[in-house]
């Protein structure tokens, strides 16, 4: 489990359950068949992360901000959660590996969200809003403060949450 996490934290508390709620969507068997019914087939990962590109526009207003992946590909636009939330999905429904990242601030506000793929063998930084595959020490130079201190990744599957900050932190 995550380390040096303040699990009695009402913030965090919240933060997970938000966050494990939406992980518990995207693996559903009816998110699942509904996502499906989206995409073709035969898509590998790189595929879906060329096929989400096609259906989604980057929109940094939060009208409208959608937490359901056909709700966001029937709006065609979203933040980088939203992004997220659809690719996820994608890799999901095609049985292929994948989990939200969220990078939260010290009062456990989100900051921006990315996925995790497991390919080839090894999770893999996937940032479907900015068009990235597997560059985790992006983040280094993005104006947070000090990874590990001022801000936290924490990777989120169906039910269980990890603290990944040593992933992404330079070494």
């Amino acid at each position: 489990m995550a380390q040096n996490v303040p699990r009695t934290d009402p913030a965090f508390t919240a933060f997970t359950n938000h966050y494990l709620t939406i992980m518990k969507n995207l693996n559903s068997t009816q998110t699942k068949a509904e996502m499906t019914s989206q995409l073709n087939p035969s898509y590998n990962q790189t595929d879906l992360f060329t096929w989400e590109a096609s259906k989604l526009t980057f929109n940094q207003s939060q009208t409208g901000w959608y937490e359901d992946p056909l709700q966001i590909l029937n709006d065609g636009k979203g933040i980088c959660v939203q992004w997220s939330i659809v690719y996820v999905s994608a890799c999901l429904a095609l049985g292929y590996q994948s989990r939200l990242v969220v990078a939260a601030d010290t009062n456990w506000n989100f900051i921006h969200v990315w996925a995790e793929d497991y390919y080839n063998g090894s999770w893999v930084h996937v940032d479907p809003s900015d068009k990235v595959w597997n560059d985790p020490s992006r983040y280094q130079s993005w104006g947070w403060g000090n990874i590990g201190t001022d801000v936290k990744f924490t990777h989120l599957k169906t039910a269980t949450f990890q603290d990944v900050t040593s992933t992404y932190a330079a070494h």
